[in-house]
């Protein structure tokens, strides 16, 4: 990694320590790191050359910080914004910023790439659905929405909604339908048990 990208990577990391709201417990840093890692490893099956995967790394830091103030709505658009003001100081040009941003702006579900670094980084982003934290991480995604919106979630709604976002929601490049695809179906069907589990307590319940 050049200096260039070693100062963005220190002062990105700087301003998620100083800016994150406490209560984004699952658009944190952790989160960026994991996307970070899996648009570079997306990007090297590609066979992409340097610059377009330092754009993807640039990218995958970038593309939640519209998290930062603890709203949800139009973060992709806040985060766009903020790479354009940000990314000069690093002396990044204005073509590349661009292809940044519509990345970033990429990941608004439902996911709309235009490209092939769109489509990865929306890949990516929803790479936990293929994993096997992905039941971990739709009940902390569920906590981070109850924190930011101050008012309790049900369960089984959640679940359902899961389920259903899920279902609607579709891989974008050859790569994660080869290896995420099968992960992916797989927590669906563990997802709809936990859903059919709840629902059977809630008729029990109800009698």
């Amino acid at each position: 990694m050049d200096l260039q990208l070693k100062n963005f990577e220190c002062t990105i990391r700087k301003l998620f320590a100083e800016r994150l709201n406490p209560k984004v417990c699952y658009h944190n840093l952790d989160h960026t790191l994991s996307i970070v890692a899996k648009v570079n490893e997306i990007g090297l099956y590609y066979q992409m050359g340097k610059i377009e995967l330092e754009d993807l790394f640039l990218a995958g830091w970038l593309h939640d910080v519209g998290y930062w103030g603890g709203v949800a709505l139009d973060h992709e658009k806040r985060g766009a914004d903020f790479a354009r003001d940000f990314l000069p100081k690093f002396k990044i040009s204005e073509n590349r910023i661009e292809a940044i941003c519509k990345a970033i702006l990429a990941t608004k579900v439902p996911q709309q790439p235009k490209s092939l670094m769109d489509s990865i980084i929306c890949d990516a982003d929803l790479y936990h659905l293929s994993s096997d934290q992905c039941y971990a991480q739709t009940l902390l995604l569920m906590k981070e929405n109850e924190q930011l919106n101050d008012r309790p979630v049900v369960l089984l709604d959640w679940l359902q909604n899961s389920e259903k976002f899920m279902e609607n929601h579709h891989y974008h490049t050859d790569y994660a339908l080869k290896f995420y695809q099968t992960g992916k179906n797989e927590n669906l069907i563990f997802l709809q048990s936990k859903i059919e589990e709840l629902e059977k307590v809630e008729m029990k319940s109800s009698q």
